[in-house]
């Protein structure tokens, strides 16, 4: 279906787009101007504090957590993502490439390649798994808000780690056509999928905040691997063609939607409430009077099963799916919109209470921002009847993001947590290190990459 912009909307897009690439780019200089200052440590290193400006220390032992001697898979998985699809973005939106472009780009292959080595090394060291945080020799460590142990095995069951890693495996062997690694890593990421399809994924991640609990609980089935499993099965259909992708994302599409979305306008929730969980009867979790709602997480589930369906509309069997979904879905993302977004302060709130229609904690973290500017313009794509109000989601999550979460000392890199009054705080929404250009990167340059497209045709 074809985009058209008004000149007004063209005008409100090309205020943002200079800075939005301008802050791309900083966050991606950061990175691997971080990753030269250390020759011998073969990781990522965003292990700052936004807030100050200075590197966590691992000399004091309350910030030992945050240290460089804690490797967290969630980063250099996301990492991997994040550069593939930054250098693929650099070779293919600016015209001509530049040589200063060409050097990122050179760079960013080095690195690709070196943590790929150090984090295989991790994992066939722990029988082809991945946890949430290792030390750098590579055992795996539990954390119980800041304090570390070390476990003895990783537990069975796929977790968010296996997902984040080997999809960002995938994204990086592809870019640099190593086609056996790219195949070990597809066959890793099926066997996390199956795992999730059969219930048997499990959470590894730990918690750092008192108001976000996140340990595992028996009977307790989280949309979340679901969800985040979306990202990856686009990537493999986008990058290996292979037909049977597609099918697994209906599957899980059509999970989520029958089981943590609600059709219903004849019970107690709202058209198109989202929860995080169900129990083993498949009804939303509650628990001390409260049923869950994440807006941020409703509002990426939109942008992530939107890369799933762009892809499906140009196939013929997929029509009368692609429809049903392309007439609900502005209506649903306005409403964890109108549901998340906090007017006065300028950001989504972490969690909210389907039982008291309120929001539950009004901290405000970083990453749903970008990832909702991309399900916006992904939506603009998709149904561009819903332009209007999309491009005022765009603006105004936007404005938000660039004026106030953004921090232009600190290599442009955002706050990981503002209060509800505006203020940036030390909440750690899940991991210490600073975003590797996965939530804000990959998600405006996809943002930015839409609205070339359109101003091009």
């Amino acid at each position: 279906m074809k985009t058209t912009l008004s000149v007004n909307q063209k005008n409100m897009i090309a205020r943002f787009i200079p800075r939005y690439e301008r802050m791309v780019l900083a966050v991606l200089d950061g990175m691997i101007e971080r990753y030269e200052r250390d020759p011998e440590y073969h990781f990522i290193d965003t292990k700052i504090n936004i807030i100050s400006g200075q590197d966590y220390d691992s000399s004091a032992p309350e910030d030992f957590f945050k240290s460089k001697e804690v490797i967290y898979s969630w980063i250099q998985g996301r990492a991997l993502e994040s550069l593939a699809g930054h250098a693929i973005w650099m070779e293919n939106y600016f015209k001509p490439v530049s040589g200063e472009m060409r050097c990122r780009i050179r760079k960013i292959r080095q690195i690709m390649q070196e943590v790929m080595e150090s984090m295989e090394r991790i994992r066939y060291q722990n029988r082809g798994r991945m946890f949430f945080s290792f030390s750098r020799e590579g055992k795996p460590l539990e954390s119980n808000h800041g304090e570390i142990r070390e476990l003895n095995h990783i537990p069975d069951g796929s977790n968010f780690s296996d997902l984040f890693y080997s999809k960002g495996l995938f994204s990086a062997a592809s870019y640099l056509k190593m086609s056996d690694k790219a195949e070990e890593s597809q066959k890793y990421f099926l066997q996390v999928i199956n795992d999730i399809r059969n219930h048997k994924f499990i959470t590894d991640q730990q918690s750092f905040d008192p108001k976000n609990q996140v340990v595992a609980v028996h009977g307790k089935y989280l949309q979340g691997p679901f969800m985040i499993a979306l990202s990856g099965i686009a990537e493999f259909a986008a990058v290996t063609g292979d037909s049977e992708w597609l099918k697994t994302g209906c599957e899980f599409m059509a999970h989520i939607f029958k089981h943590y979305i609600n059709f219903d306008s004849g019970n107690e929730f709202l058209l198109y409430d989202f929860w995080e969980a169900i129990d083993a009867k498949g009804k939303p979790w509650k628990e001390n009077g409260v049923i869950l709602s994440d807006p941020g997480h409703a509002l990426e589930f939109v942008g992530l099963s939107l890369k799933l369906l762009l892809q499906m509309e140009k196939k013929t069997e997929y029509a009368t799916f692609v429809e049903e979904c392309r007439d609900f879905y502005p209506k649903m993302m306005r409403h964890y919109w109108q549901q998340g977004f906090n007017q006065k302060s300028g950001g989504i709130c972490k969690a909210y209470d389907l039982c008291g229609r309120c929001p539950l904690n009004t901290d405000m973290p970083w990453w749903s921002l970008p990832e909702t500017v991309r399900a916006a313009a992904e939506m603009i794509k998709f149904a561009p009847d819903s332009s209007a109000v999309m491009m005022e989601v765009i603006e105004q999550c936007s404005t938000a993001f660039l004026d106030k979460f953004v921090n232009p000392a600190v290599y442009s890199m955002a706050y990981q947590t503002r209060s509800s009054n505006g203020a940036p705080t030390a909440v750690i929404p899940a991991v210490p290190d600073a975003d590797p250009g996965y939530h804000t990167g990959l998600s405006i340059i996809t943002f930015l990459n839409i609205f070339a497209e359109i101003d091009g045709d």
